[in-house]
């Protein structure tokens, strides 16, 4: 690579003084980059996304929670008595809409 920028910096005088300018303004670039700035702010998105995966975890654990809860209450459910209560309250009300029907 070295070569090629030597040939052709000798046929081309301002290619050598181009690459000359470039790697100088590099230079100076990545002496004003500060690059303590990018750390602290990669430290403060760790930490975010550390905090985060908390909050995520306790939510999947309360959401198991509520499951067990439910399925704990479902199973608990004599269905039999509740589809008799229900039969009932269906013949209550189909009552008193026939009679309300022939007022």
């Amino acid at each position: 690579m070295s070569e090629i920028l030597f040939k052709m910096s000798e046929e081309y005088p301002s290619v050598q003084e181009t690459s000359g300018k470039m790697s100088q303004s590099n230079d100076e670039n990545s002496d004003e980059f500060d690059y303590s700035k990018i750390s602290d702010e990669t430290d403060t998105i760790v930490e975010y996304l550390e905090k985060l995966q908390e909050e995520v975890t306790k939510m999947r654990v309360d959401c198991a929670v509520s499951n067990i809860e439910l399925i704990s209450k479902v199973n608990n459910i004599n269905f039999e008595n509740k589809v008799e209560e229900l039969e009932k309250l269906f013949e209550e009300y189909s009552k008193s809409q026939d009679t309300s029907n022939d007022a």
